[in-house]
């Protein structure tokens, strides 16, 4: 196998992987063979029918898709290891050759992480704050002419104030093929949401005032910021070396209170995830503290 890279705009990678000959013929016999034992043909028994037989039953060309789908799945993997690549979507595949006497040769374009760029933003949040403030101040000072009763005395910063400010003072090219694969999860839980309340498509664009194309839009706009976001926070993370105690994982999962808390508590990948978003979480929450300062509130 030879695989060949290159990187892409936007952190995406191309792979170009070609296997020998002798391996496509070799995940042919295989797909065969494996036919073969499950394929009835009339006058022998179940296994028993002979390669050819079972070949002219099937047809050769949902034999050559079995196969292509086969040398796909062992080298597409084996290339990704082998080149130590960590793709961050699923691959877009292209086939450029298939023949049984010849090299299979195929395309894979994978999401990468991409270069996280985070100028100094603190001066910009403070000022978000201030703002915050004085057009508290100028509410409650109509509120007094008016006679209306007083309620907040001063401002809260909220996680969106903070991610707003971090997605205007960064710079983080997402992949386009990881961007459409967040957005189209985003639209599959929409969806299912929409059919479990019992509306149709249809009538969900009619109440909601929009059609498909705009739906589509916007969910692609929030799905890349929602991943500039994560990088962004994940780099803020390391480099503010924000750390959790692993009590704190646990308060955590006792604190959602699902199903199977205990065998999920000792799932490592479980436990990264949680850690993860506890530690995007503080640090949030320190960035508002500091903000803040005295007029901070849990």
């Amino acid at each position: 196998m030879k695989v060949t890279t290159e990187k892409l705009k936007k952190s995406a990678l191309k792979l170009t992987v070609t296997v020998e000959a002798e391996k496509v013929k070799k995940a042919y016999e295989d797909v065969l063979e494996e036919k073969v034992k499950t394929t009835a043909v009339e006058g022998f028994r179940e296994g028993k029918a002979p390669k050819n037989m079972v070949e002219e039953k099937l047809g050769v060309s949902a034999l050559y898709g079995d196969a292509v789908n086969l040398l796909l799945q062992t080298y597409y993997v084996q290339a990704v290891k082998e080149n130590h690549i960590n793709p961050l979507s699923n691959p877009k595949i292209e086939i450029k050759e298939f023949d049984l006497d010849k090299d299979f040769i195929f395309t894979a374009e994978v999401a990468t992480k991409p270069e996280v760029e985070v100028k100094p933003f603190k001066d910009a949040l403070k000022k978000k704050y201030e703002e915050k403030t004085k057009e508290l101040k100028k509410e409650n000072e109509e509120k007094i002419k008016k006679g209306e009763e007083v309620t907040l005395d001063h401002v809260h910063l909220h996680a969106n104030d903070v991610l707003d400010v971090l997605l205007d003072k960064s710079e983080v090219e997402i992949a386009d093929i990881l961007i459409e694969e967040e957005a189209n999860r985003m639209l599959t839980q929409l969806l299912q949401q929409i059919k479990a309340i019992g509306l149709s498509v249809e009538d969900y664009l009619k109440a909601q005032q929009t059609d498909v194309e705009k739906l589509q839009e916007g969910y692609k706009k929030s799905a890349e910021n929602n991943l500039k976001a994560e990088f962004i926070l994940s780099k803020l993370v390391q480099d503010e070396k924000i750390e959790i105690e692993e009590k704190e994982i646990d308060e955590a999962f006792d604190m959602a209170g699902v199903s199977g808390v205990d065998e999920r508590k000792t799932d490592p990948v479980e436990r990264f995830y949680v850690k993860t978003i506890l530690q995007k979480n503080k640090l949030i929450s320190n960035l508002i503290n500091e903000v803040q300062g005295e007029h901070n509130h849990e």
